[in-house]
């Protein structure tokens, strides 16, 4: 059984590195990144939260090493190998479709790009979940694992990667059509929603005698279907739901720039009231 760990795709832990190279009057740098879902073992239950009040029946599988449900045992279908990572893939099926050949799952994509120093944030991935209806009693996701990596290409070299779970709750349609009112945003049943906790850490470094940090968000742009809210992320029933994982570089300023600017705002204040 994976433990949670929480919904930290793409926070590869804190870093400090130290790296030395000629002046540049804008610095920036090149990533690459990789991730997949790993069908290493993989937990999930047989009914959501919602229905075991109205039906007493849950099951709880611990899943084996394999792909497919022949050799997981727990109806998960992985596909498409990820690049560079040991029994990773970039998509999984679970559940037995409402509508045959629909089903519900999830995949992840891996960009590359360029990061310049605070100019905002740059998408690094998404993950997109395949909410489709699935029928009560099907095996469905409860928790999984994605393990992404962020590589450092230019102008220096580093790597930091990690493994992160996803708590996931389905909810059923059934023929009552009866949904979770706290999880519903749409006017289609049932949306399905994410537990996460914790946020994304920072990688921080320095290259010639200046500090950076890399950040790392989630995003559920305006359409996207995802609804980020707290420690939940929803997902609306019927539709592809695509969620960003964002970075941005920030040059972190130095102590005596934050000296003059602090002086400047005391020095605000005294003439405010004064006046």
């Amino acid at each position: 059984m994976k433990s949670k760990l929480g919904f930290l795709v793409a926070a590869l832990g804190s870093a400090v590195l130290l790296v030395n190279s000629a002046s540049a009057s804008t610095f920036s740098l090149s990533f690459e990144t990789s991730s997949g879902w790993l069908a290493d073992g993989l937990n999930y239950g047989g009914y959501a939260a919602q229905t075991r009040s109205r039906n007493g029946v849950e099951t709880e599988y611990d899943c084996v090493a394999g792909a497919t449900d022949a050799l997981n045992g727990c109806g998960l279908s992985f596909y498409n190998p990820a690049d560079g990572i040991a029994m990773g893939y970039t998509s999984v099926d679970w559940g037995n479709p409402v509508t045959a050949g629909q089903f519900s799952g999830l995949d992840v994509d891996s960009y590359d790009g360029v990061l310049d120093a605070d100019a905002g944030w740059v998408d690094t991935g998404m993950i997109t979940h395949r909410n489709r209806k699935v029928r009560s009693g099907s095996k469905t996701l409860s928790e999984i694992n994605l393990y992404t990596v962020f590589d450092i290409v230019s102008p220096f070299i580093a790597q930091r990667g990690a493994a992160f779970g996803i708590s996931f709750t389905e909810t059923f349609n059934n023929q009552y059509g009866i949904c979770d009112p706290s999880i519903q945003f749409t006017d289609t049943p049932c949306d399905d929603y994410f537990n996460i906790s914790g946020v994304p850490l920072p990688i921080e470094f320095t290259y010639d005698g200046k500090k950076y940090v890399i950040e790392f968000r989630l995003w559920g742009a305006p359409g996207s279907g995802f609804l980020i809210e707290d420690n939940l992320l929803r997902t609306a029933e019927g539709s592809d739901n695509d969620l960003l994982v964002q970075a941005r570089l920030v040059t972190v300023p130095e102590p005596a720039t934050i000296a003059v600017l602090g002086l400047g705002l005391m020095m605000l204040s005294l003439r405010r009231t004064r006046s």
